[in-house]
């Protein structure tokens, strides 16, 4: 993860990042770490977007409340959501110089909220075709990014269906980079592929990889 986390800091020249990965390899705390950097480093306005409204509430409560519990450069920047500050919600946390609002793919009113710097887009594959009838929702969430000369983007998923993969094409569309792993015998980096894994039938302690 650390050549994604780089590429999103301001110091980087890169522009959009697209990650095509497998499923808990840490996709989305890749992009959770993003969030507390620009919330203490970084500030501007932020989107979150998962498939449904209902995800991103669910995602906000058990993993950006957290973040921003453990985290104390972060909770000294948000106010307690127990006050009467309208500043934290469980869609829309302020902070100096900056605003983090959570939405889901299926609202295009949350997709056409408001002008944003960065943008996360969390398990892109699962979001719907047309987002209440607007449009791609994918394209409308990058549409808000447009009036920024700097901005950054994030879009992480695990593919489903190729050919109709929404991160397989944002992947092609992309510079195609692979993770390397070395050999642990001759060091030679290379790209894990199934095919390469190799066992005998019914001796899934016989696995090698090859």
């Amino acid at each position: 993860l650390q050549e994604i986390m780089d590429s999103l800091s301001p110091l980087s020249g890169v522009e959009k990042v697209v990650f095509m990965k497998g499923a808990q390899v840490g996709g989305t705390e890749a992009g959770n770490n993003w969030i507390g950097y620009v919330i203490d480093q970084a500030p501007g306005p932020r989107l979150v977007v998962l498939p449904t409204v209902e995800m991103g509430k669910r995602w906000s409560k058990g993993r950006f409340a957290p973040l921003i519990d453990d985290t104390p450069a972060i909770r000294a920047k948000i106010s307690d959501p127990r006050s009467r500050d309208a500043g934290n919600t469980v869609q829309s946390k302020e902070f100096p110089g900056g605003i983090v609002v959570i939405t889901g793919a299926n609202s295009a009113v949350g997709l056409r909220s408001m002008p944003v710097r960065y943008l996360f887009l969390d398990e892109i594959d699962a979001y719907p075709g047309d987002a209440d009838g607007e449009g791609d929702p994918l394209a409308l969430a990058v549409q808000r990014t447009a009036t920024f000369a700097r901005r950054k983007i994030l879009a992480v998923s695990t593919p489903t269906v190729s050919g109709l993969s929404r991160i397989e094409k944002e992947f092609q569309a992309s510079d195609q980079r692979f993770f390397h792993v070395p050999c642990p015998s001759c060091g030679q980096m290379q790209v894990l592929k199934w095919a390469n894994l190799r066992w005998q039938e019914g001796d899934p302690a016989s696995v090698l990889y090859h």
